[in-house]
């Protein structure tokens, strides 16, 4: 429930004949905070890896709290799902960012003791001049998992929006049915070696990023929530775990637990989730078929591994390297 709602019933027991209309009537509405609210609150940075499930973490947010995610960005695809795609400003309960594209060299001190964003270094967000925080969100994933499905979307983006076209007629086609976010990958359209450049990329990148979120928490003031995605995924631990999110927001009064629920209900979209059943097909291309290098996975875990085993990571499949 958003902030300056009237108060909250008791909460009710989701029962597991409420459907998706009962959710949506009760908890599907969502808005962006008005000027009263503004004053009063600091959204966040939803500052995550690509690939680490954003898009849903985003959805689960919106129907959690009733009030819009924001974004850098300005990814036109998501608007139907996601209206607060593109606001950069107080009137989201979150702003999601990048650390590959606003790192905490990107972060300057104003006169009021907030932080904001350096946008002289990058006049693409200079919409975000305004914007003002002093916490951020981290969800971390699996770099393996993060670096295959970033570069999943990455190529379907490459077709559909960049038009850098695929070299067959069947890729075109069978990227441009999908998702941008949801897509799978025809074994056909697969270039293991322009995966192997892109995914190097990726993991210097991965890497990068705990540098800039130690710097973050070492600026005095501010907050910082570390999410593991993989405790998101896990039934037994989704509603904990948003819990947690939902409680680093500091929302009042804050969401029922018939809310989370619900939330993750209504955020379970096929133009968001991944049809992994699709990746036991011959057809597609799975992780295991991507990874089915091992040097080419201790490679990566240089760069990683450092990072990556203090999170609880290993290399791709277990093995030693």
């Amino acid at each position: 429930m958003a902030e300056g709602s009237p108060a909250a019933r008791p909460a009710r027991r989701l029962s597991p004949t409420r459907s998706w209309r009962h959710c949506m009537k009760h908890h599907g509405y969502r808005h962006f905070w008005n000027r009263a609210q503004r004053a009063r609150y600091l959204p966040p940075l939803l500052w995550t890896f690509p690939g680490a499930g954003n898009t849903w973490l985003r959805m689960l947010l919106d129907f959690s709290t009733g009030v819009y995610t924001g974004s850098i960005y300005g990814d036109m695809s998501l608007l139907p799902l996601l209206p607060g795609e593109g606001r950069c400003d107080r009137s989201v309960v979150a702003l999601k960012a990048h650390p590959m594209h606003i790192d905490s060299n990107d972060f300057v001190e104003m006169p009021d003791g907030l932080l904001g964003l350096n946008v002289t270094r990058k006049l693409q967000y200079l919409k975000c001049s305004s914007f003002r925080f002093d916490s951020a969100v981290a969800v971390v994933r699996d770099p393996y998992a993060a670096i295959f499905a970033e570069y999943k979307r990455y190529t379907n983006w490459r077709e559909v929006v960049g038009n850098r076209h695929s070299d067959s007629a069947e890729c075109q086609a069978a990227l441009r049915k999908q998702s941008i976010h949801s897509g799978a990958m025809l074994r056909a359209c697969f270039n293991s070696q322009h995966f192997y450049s892109k995914a190097r990329s990726l993991a210097r990148s991965w890497k990068h990023m705990w540098f800039h979120y130690g710097r973050f928490e070492k600026i005095s003031g501010t907050r910082m929530l570390h999410i593991n995605y993989e405790s998101l995924l896990d039934e037994e631990t989704r509603l904990a775990t948003l819990r947690r999110i939902v409680d680093f927001l500091r929302l009042y009064p804050n969401p029922t637990d018939e809310a989370l629920r619900c939330a993750v209900r209504l955020a379970d979209n096929p133009h968001i989730h991944r049809n992994h059943s699709k990746e036991q097909n011959d057809l597609f291309v799975s992780s295991k078929h991507a990874y089915d290098n091992r040097t080419f996975v201790c490679e990566l875990w240089k760069f990683v591994g450092r990072t990556a085993s203090r999170a609880g990571y290993v290399p791709f499949g277990g093995i030693s390297c």
